[in-house]
This record gives structure tokens, sequence and C-alpha cells, in this order.
């Protein structure tokens, strides 16, 4: 048992403040508009009145279940959600390990969580649907990130969507997480847990289909949701619509696809859990600090990873860099040789897909193109090589296969020196 609160010793200190920061909610009075709802539904279910039919709200079912089993008041609403986010907490930070492998930033994680989860800053301090359905998505990312079993990581996902349906938007991360990255097994697992997400629903619409009240289901957990998260418009260009947001949702997925060679596997699946869960809290454009709750995690875990990284001295430059892609050091260092190898005026040329070099040295590209990949793509070899023979840059760097590039490797020999292995300076003009 000592061995056990010795291990476990942050993470208990940290439950603990969480319940010191509650206590205080378990004694407010009714004022918050949405408990009130949530609790008069509750007491109505209590009394035998049929859910949606003849007591309605638009949210699916398992918020109101909660605030029945509450008894419809607000001591025993709020402690229930005090347990709730202990469990949510704790099952974060097992999130936090898998991810970072180490204690330190784990606790940090854990701690930016258990603070916005709990605090007013973002409504963390009342009752809502986003506070409940973070366990289970938080427990379904912790799953699926372990490679564990897909279906019940799905089914936990699933479950959150039975007390908000944005929460089913972020059963797309998984999917594009594994087609990203280029998962031979990518059908089958997607497959595996979107039968996961779907048992909780289709269970769902079973019982409510029992009950007689499914059109009366469908149309406030589904149907309802799509004029309600259209309907409101914001004077802001772009985001102000649904459509503009799905439009930016698009494009940060299509960015998130061409730097995913750049990107390591943690940071891959932030990338694309930012890209959804920022679209599913803002679905229905609503200024609701609330809804925010959603981006907790992702945020505590980026939060995590930069601030214990370098902030705070515990890894190094070189770590931190590595962190985001094992290729980044190493520009960094090719840079630092070209800038103490020319000047400003100098112009170097990259023969490979790193145009983080010409950025980092502060090098204009001898050529109109910066990465291999649009001068294949292009067809324009023959331009280049013409451009490279008759203006030949301070440097070449190449990332090899230098033979499809034709001339590169005369060019070398007859007007550059070996700096270091793919580091080429020009010493005849």
């Amino acid at each position: 048992m000592r061995k056990w609160l010795v291990a476990h010793e942050a993470v208990l200190i940290v439950l603990a403040a969480v319940v010191f920061v509650r206590i205080p909610t378990l004694f407010e009075p009714y004022w918050y508009g949405d408990e009130g709802i949530y609790l008069t539904i509750g007491r109505a279910m209590r009394s035998g009145m049929e859910l949606y039919r003849e007591v309605h709200d638009n949210k699916p079912p398992l918020l109101y279940v909660v605030a029945a089993i509450a008894s419809g008041r607000e001591f025993w609403f709020k402690f229930i959600l005090l347990l709730w986010n202990l469990a949510t907490v704790g099952i974060f930070w097992n999130l936090a390990l898998k991810w970072f492998k180490k204690m330190a930033p784990a606790v940090w994680s854990t701690v930016v969580f258990a603070l916005l989860t709990s605090i007013p800053l973002i409504e963390g301090n009342v009752v809502n649907a986003e506070l409940f359905f973070l366990l289970f998505t938080v427990g379904a990312m912790s799953i699926a990130y372990s490679e564990g079993n897909l279906v019940v990581a799905g089914t936990l996902l699933g479950l959150g969507g039975l007390f908000k349906t944005p929460a089913l938007i972020e059963a797309a991360v998984w999917p594009l997480v594994w087609l990203f990255s280029k998962d031979r097994k990518w059908f089958s697992k997607s497959w595996r847990w979107g039968v996961g997400v779907a048992i909780p629903i289709v269970l769902a619409t079973i019982y409510f289909g029992m009950r007689g009240t499914l059109p009366e289901f469908l149309t406030a957990a589904g149907v309802k949701l799509i004029p309600y998260v259209a309907s409101w418009k914001v004077d802001l260009p772009i985001i102000g619509t649904l459509m503009g947001r799905a439009g930016v949702l698009a494009v940060w997925l299509l960015v998130s696809w061409l730097v995913r060679k750049q990107l390591s596997k943690n940071g891959l699946i932030l990338a694309i859990w930012w890209g959804m869960g920022l679209f599913a809290a803002l679905l229905s454009g609503r200024p609701y600090p609330h809804y925010l709750l959603q981006l907790v995690p992702v945020v505590s875990l980026a939060l995590g990873m930069a601030t214990w990284g370098t902030v705070l001295g515990k890894q190094s430059q070189q770590e931190y860099f590595r962190w985001f892609n094992p290729q980044v050091p190493v520009n960094y260092a090719i840079s630092k040789k070209i800038m103490e190898g020319s000047t400003p005026d100098d112009k170097i040329f990259v023969w490979g897909d790193e145009p983080m070099i010409y950025a980092i040295s502060k090098r204009l590209p001898a050529v109109r193109f910066t990465v291999k990949y649009h001068i294949k793509e292009f067809g324009a070899e023959k331009e280049v090589m013409d451009k490279l023979t008759s203006e030949p840059p301070r440097y070449i760097i190449s990332f090899g296969k230098e033979e499809e590039l034709p001339g590169l490797l005369g060019l070398f020999e007859e007007k550059y020196l070996v700096e270091e292995p793919g580091i080429y300076r020009r010493w005849k003009e």
C-alpha cells in the first residue's frame, strides 16, 4: 500500500486539489440556467414523464439520466460531477503517462487538465455535458493510443456522444491518424473503431424505439442539430458560418496531410485531434465558454510537451526539436553551417524536401522551386540544372538520389567541395 501511494503521490495530490476546488460548488444556489433545465428534466423523469415526448431538450439522454439520479437536486448533481471529474482526471493521467513515458511532463499536463476542467475560466465549475463526455473521449483516446481493444475504445466514444453529439466528431481522429500514417491495417482498425462507436447509438435508438419515442429522440438529438448549428451566424469572415468553419477544418487537415512526414506520431495525433476538437467546439458558432472544454485534453498535452520541454529546462533543445521531427535538429545544424560559410546575399539550393533550411538559414533559393517534389512534378529538372550551372549557388544541400537530377553530380565534381556529407560548398566560380 505504501509503495502504491508513493508511486501515485503526484496524481493523488492533484485529485485532492480538485476536491478542494469543487467543494464550494456543492453549496452554490440554483443559478445557472442550463443546470436548471437538466435538473427539471431529471426530476420529471423520476416522476414518470417520458423524455422527449412529455419533457423536452435538445441533447442526447445521458445527461438527463445523471440529473435524474441526482433526484433533480443541485447538491447531488454537483457531487456526482465532483466524483466524475476525479475519474476523468485519473483517466487523463493514464493517457499522459503513456503519451510522455515520463513522470514530470505527465504530472504537468494533468495539473493543467485538472485546473481547466475545474475553474470558472471556461465554466469548468458548472454542470455541462462536456465535463461528462470528456471521461469517455479521453478514455477512448488512451485505449487507441496504446493500441488496445478498438471496439471498446469506440464504444466509449459512442457513450460520450450520448451526452452531447459534438463528442462524436472526434470519432474521425483515429481513422485520419491511421490514414495519414499509411497504416496497412487502416480499414480493419477503422471498422472496429466504427462498430464500437455505433454500439451505444444503436442501443439508444432501439431503446427509444421500444418506448415509442424514437421520432422525438431522433428529432431532439439528431435531426434538429443541423438547423441548430447552422442558424447562428457571427459577423466574422469565413468562420462566421458553419460552411466557413468546415472549410477551415478541411484546409487544416490538408496541411496536416502535407506535413505529416515532418511530424512525430504524437505531433500528428495532436494536429488532427486539435482540428476535429476545435471544429466540434465551434460547431454551433455560439459564444459559450464551456464548449471549449472539449479542447482541454489536447491543449493540456500540448502545453505539457512545450512547457516542460524547454521553458522549464527539463529537455535539451535538441530533444525538443527532435520531438517535432528527427530531421529538425539536422536542418538546424545544416543551416548553421550555411550561415557560417556564406553571406545573406548568397543563394543556396536544397535537393530534397526540406524547405525549412531556406527559412532557418535566411538564404534565398537559387531556383524558383523550394522542394524536390515540385521539381519532379513539373518536370523541371533541365530548367533547374541550367540555372544551377549558369549561376552556381554558394551551397548545395543534397539528401541523396542525385542521379534523379541529371548533371548534379558533374556540377559537384567541377565546382564544389564536400564540407560534410550532403553539404557542398562552391570553391570555383
